[in-house]
């Protein structure tokens, strides 16, 4: 009798395997070859799944960047303005083995997407739908009243993406300076710049 194969399991499988090569070997040293060595198939099962290695990449990004908004979208329940904006952050940033592997990812990936025109278009649709996510969370911080209001919530939108790249550039480049102490004590020091004072209410006579 023939083996039932989960083809949606076996890509993940697969993207997987990509993502433990990019992490060893840097993008530029990824091949079929070595990602099917990796997963345990041949370079032909490969084949059956993604027509060429830009589309298996592909993937592993829009994949990574899945599990990211899929832990967002968990932690975030019954958190608004400030607070949720935090949790965005803290799950975007390399702070741990697992997201430290997503900002390896999401490097190589760009390194990539210079030099190839389907793949920087993605970069950006992935860059966008980041941006909204964060542009929201800090839109609702605005009207919470939880921010200055002269601050404007694309010039904060940009520099929380700015943040989130530098720090996870950083922590890759030069894992010693960006300690994950060191990211979140930044994530804190900015979020603490752009939060409003609550109002301190008037002290009664006796």
């Amino acid at each position: 009798m023939p083996k039932i194969v989960d083809h949606d399991l076996r890509k993940q499988e697969l993207v997987a395997a990509t993502w433990r090569v990019i992490a060893r070997t840097g993008i530029i040293g990824v091949t079929t070859r070595e990602i099917a060595r990796e997963a345990g198939v041949s370079t032909g099962v490969l084949a059956h799944y993604f027509d060429n290695k830009e589309e298996l990449l592909a993937a592993a990004l829009q994949q990574s960047h899945q599990q990211v908004y899929e832990r967002v979208r968990e932690r975030t329940q019954g958190l608004l303005g400030v607070d949720a904006l935090r949790v965005v952050m803290l799950e975007a940033l390399p702070l741990d083995e697992q997201r430290f592997l997503e900002a390896q990812i999401e490097i190589n990936f760009q390194s990539l997407a210079l030099g190839d025109d389907t793949l920087r278009e993605l970069q950006h649709v992935e860059f966008e739908r980041f941006w909204d996510l964060l542009h929201y969370r800090v839109s609702e911080a605005a009207k919470l009243g939880q921010l200055w209001p002269d601050l404007d919530a694309d010039d904060v939108t940009h520099q929380l993406m700015v943040l989130v790249e530098g720090l996870s550039l950083e922590a890759v480049l030069y894992p010693s300076r960006a300690t994950p102490d060191r990211q979140t004590r930044t994530l804190e020091s900015f979020l603490a710049r752009i939060s409003a004072a609550l109002p301190v209410a008037p002290a009664t006579s006796l």
